[in-house]
Order: C-alpha cells, then sequence, then structure tokens
C-alpha cells in the first residue's frame, strides 16, 4: 500500500504534537531537580528591577548596573513574566524556556519563510528540540544567558544577507544584552564583511552593531553617575584582564606549556567521553562538512564559509586553548552554532548530498542522551539513506529524525525519575523577592 502525502503528513503531525507534549513534560520535571542556585535569584531580580525602574540591581551580592554581573537583560525576560504572573520559581523557569524557545521559532519563520521547504509545525517542533539537544540546556531556566546570546548571535548570521542593519544590531545585543564573550565571534565576524573598497559603507554598518553597546552605556550614566560609571569601566576592564577564567592571561603568557596546565587543572579530566566529543570533535567535523559545502551553503543561505568558522572557532580557540578551567556551559557558545546550523542545512537545504545530511545528522547523533539511541540512530539513518527511492517513498527523512528525537526525549524524562527533587517554594520570596528574608532563605537552600 502506497503511502499518500496527507496521511505523511498526517502521521508527522501526530508525532510532532506527542513530542512536544513530552518536550513540555522534561522541562517541568527538570525544573524540580534543578537546586537553587545564586546565579538564578541574581538574575531574576536584577532583570526584574530593570523591567519595572530601568536599575539592574539584583536582590544581594551586587550593585546596580554592577561589573559583575554577567548574564544581560535578554536571559531573563520569560523569567520576569513568569515571576510576576506566578510568584513561583518553577513557572518562571519553565516561561523563561518557552520564551527562549519562542525567541528561536520567530527568528527561524523571518529567516526561512520564503524557504520553498519550509513547515510552520516542523520549525514548532525543531524550535523545542534544538534548545533540548544543547548540553547544559537548563541553563535557559536558571535564566543566565549562554544559549539566548549564541542564539541571537548565529541567527543574525542567516539574516546579514537579508538585512545588514538588523543583522549587525542583534549581533551587538547578542553581547552587550546577552554575554560578553560573545565579543570574540562578533569582532572576528565584522572584521570578516569590512570592504576595503568601500570602508564609509562599512564603517556605517558597523554603528548598527555599537547602538546596544551606546544604549547601555548611556543609560548606565544616567542611572548611576560619573563617579559610578567610571569605577564600573575601571573594574570591568581590569576584571577582564586580571581574572584568570577570562583567558587573557593565558593569552599574555601563551605557550603550549600554558595549554597542558590548563586543560589538567579544568574540569575536562571529569567529563564523559560524550562530552569530550560533543565539544571538543563536532565542531570541526560540522566545520569540514560546510567547508566542503561553502559554496552551495552560501548560494542557498548567503552566509559564507568565513562567516560560520570565525562564529566558531573564535569561541573554539577561547575555551580549549585560554580559559584555564573549561565550565562545561561555556562550550555553549559555539555547540549550539553547530546544532543549529546543521539542523538548518537538513530542514532547509535542497541540494546537500545525501553522504553529507547522514554526516550531520551523525554529527548532531552525538548529542541525544543514550549510546543505545545514538547507535540505534545511524544506524536507521543509514539503511534509510541507502534505500531506493520507491522504497523511501513510505517516509521522509525528516519523519525519521523527528522519530528518534522523540524516542531521546522519552528517555531524557525516564533518567529525570532518578533526580532529585527540590522544595522551590520559598514563602519569604513570595512576600518580597528582593527581600532580605527570600535571600537568606534561598540562598541557604541552596547550599543544603
Amino acid at each position: 500500500m502506497k503511502m499518500t502525502k496527507s496521511n505523511k503528513s498526517w502521521i508527522t503531525n501526530l508525532l510532532i504534537a506527542f513530542g512536544l507534549i513530552i518536550s513540555i513534560q522534561v522541562v517541568l520535571n527538570t525544573s524540580y531537580t534543578l537546586k537553587p542556585w545564586e546565579d538564578e535569584l541574581i538574575s531574576l531580580t536584577s532583570s526584574s528591577n530593570f523591567f519595572k525602574n530601568l536599575n539592574f540591581l539584583p536582590s544581594s551580592s551586587y550593585g546596580n548596573y554592577s561589573y559583575g554581573l554577567t548574564s544581560g537583560i535578554l536571559s531573563a525576560i520569560g523569567g520576569v513574566i513568569g515571576w510576576n504572573i506566578s510568584q513561583s520559581f518553577v513557572v518562571s523557569r519553565v516561561a523563561n524556556f518557552l520564551y527562549i524557545c519562542l525567541l528561536q521559532i520567530f527568528m527561524v519563520i523571518y529567516i526561512f519563510k520564503d524557504n520553498k521547504k519550509f513547515n510552520i509545525v516542523i520549525v514548532f517542533f525543531f524550535g523545542f528540540i534544538s534548545i533540548l539537544l544543547v548540553p547544559w540546556w537548563f541553563s535557559t531556566m536558571y535564566l543566565i544567558a549562554e544559549i539566548v546570546s549564541t542564539l541571537v548571535f548565529v541567527n543574525a548570521l542567516f539574516i546579514y544577507d537579508k538585512n545588514k542593519k538588523l543583522s549587525l544590531f542583534l549581533i551587538g545585543s547578542s553581547v552587550i544584552f546577552g554575554k560578553f564573550l560573545m565579543i570574540i565571534p562578533s569582532v572576528l565576524f565584522l572584521i570578516s564583511k569590512i570592504d576595503f573598497n568601500n570602508l564609509k559603507k562599512s564603517f556605517t554598518n558597523s554603528l548598527f552593531f555599537i547602538t546596544p553597546f551606546l544604549a547601555w552605556y548611556m543609560l548606565m550614566y544616567f542611572k548611576i553617575g560619573t563617579e559610578d560609571f567610571l569605577f564600573y569601566l575601571n573594574n570591568f576592564f581590569g576584571t577582564l584582564i586580571n581574572r584568570e577564567d577570562s583567558g587573557v592571561q593565558s593569552a599574555l603568557n601563551f605557550s603550549f606549556n600554558t595549554i597542558y596546565e590548563n586543560l589538567q587543572k579544568s574540569e575536562v579530566p571529569q567529563w564523559t567521553p560524550a562530552s569530550v566529543i560533543r565539544a571538543g570533535l563536532t565542531p570541526l567535523i560540522f566545520l569540514l562538512i560546510y567547508f566542503k559545502n561553502r559554496n552551495l551553503f552560501l548560494k542557498e543561505f548567503g552566509v559564507s564559509f568565513t562567516s560560520v568558522l570565525f562564529a566558531i572557532i573564535g569561541t573554539y580557540a577561547w575555551f580549549w586553548v585560554l580559559t584555564p578551567f573549561k565550565y562545561i556551559r561555556q562550550s555553549t557558545h559555539f555547540v549550539l552554532i553547530v546544532i543549529f546550523i546543521s539542523l538548518y542545512i537538513f530542514l532547509f537545504s535542497s541540494g546537500v548530498s545525501k553522504f553529507y545530511k547522514f554526516l550531520l545528522l551523525a554529527n548532531i547523533s552525538f548529542f541525544l542522551s543514550d549510546l543505545k539511541i545514538v547507535i540505534a540512530f545511524n544506524l536507521v539513518i543509514f539503511l534509510y539513506f541507502i534505500l531506493k527511492e520507491k522504497q523511501k517513498a513510505v517516509f521522509n527523512p525528516e519523519v525519521v529524525v523527528i522519530f528518534f528525537l522523540i524516542i531521546n526525549l522519552i528517555n531524557m524524562n525516564l533518567e529525570l525519575r532518578e533526580k532529585d527533587k527540590y522544595n522551590l517554594e520559598f514563602n519569604s520570596c513570595e512576600v518580597d523577592l528582593f527581600g532580605p528574608e527570600c535571600v537568606k532563605e534561598y540562598l541557604l537552600d541552596s547550599y543544603n
């Protein structure tokens, strides 16, 4: 019996609906397993203050617009909305995850709405899944900025060919309103786009990148005054240079011995093999695939290999060569780019060969939650791509991938059953999120 197009669509939509339900379940269950962490309270209170009165002031530890606040206002918009509606940390966490997913979905719609392979239902599904594949994805529920800053940046690469001014504004926003570490790929990208035959136009375009910085620093200046603003600049850049985990000191004292010492005292020796492959190998495989198809992808997406290379290699080199601690969440800044662009190619490229499509999916499979799923996924995908066209008529590759991603979600949900759950009801915080009693009660629970 031949599978009709309407039957395929019905099966796909049913799988996607089920997958989205499981995704929400994974997010909800995960929210209870996340131990209270000071950075969550700092981000929630500082962002809440900002959206109420334009003061970037947390309830503890730091002053207004402190140089120590490393996650910008983009990181917690959903969390602030969720908290103000419910006064619940669970709702705040889930709302922030949903906000970041919706931000991703809207950006994909803007970029690919004219693509002949565009399907709004599939876009919604992969908008959720692409976040959940990122190691340390639950940082979205802690309201910190690694994922949202990189998400804005990588989508801005695809917007550049459509709207240069908007793209550069978003790239600047990913740095100053997200995570300042994004300055590395941002500056490299800007350098790669300099038109030496028309420097005036390049300078004019760069003003859109600078605009978010000017807006933020002007607001800061008017809010805290000249003396505190100069104190901020002095401490921010002084900390950037002297702080060990910034990597600046490693760069100034660069040697192969420094690289080895940084690796030895980092978290990497305690990582699982899967984490090493995800953060170390998958970006290199992806760059090889993109390089081999650079002309095709430039034609289809308007994104050059140089742009993708600089987007990944800057923070990849900083992470593996310069930073001494190598916190796994920091790998998000290049791993997310690998995941997102790989899925964009899989979903929206019409010209990529079966071999490279399989290689992309095999590379993505390392982000699945269990080795057995990884093996089964690669086996089925390999068999699918070597089948004859008549035999593949029953299902399209998107359905096969969606099926395995749902299996992965189910496994993630099962794994959550083995984790401890925390009581996230703090009466003092429900009364006054900014009060000392809330800070004391929340932090006391975080240390237990």
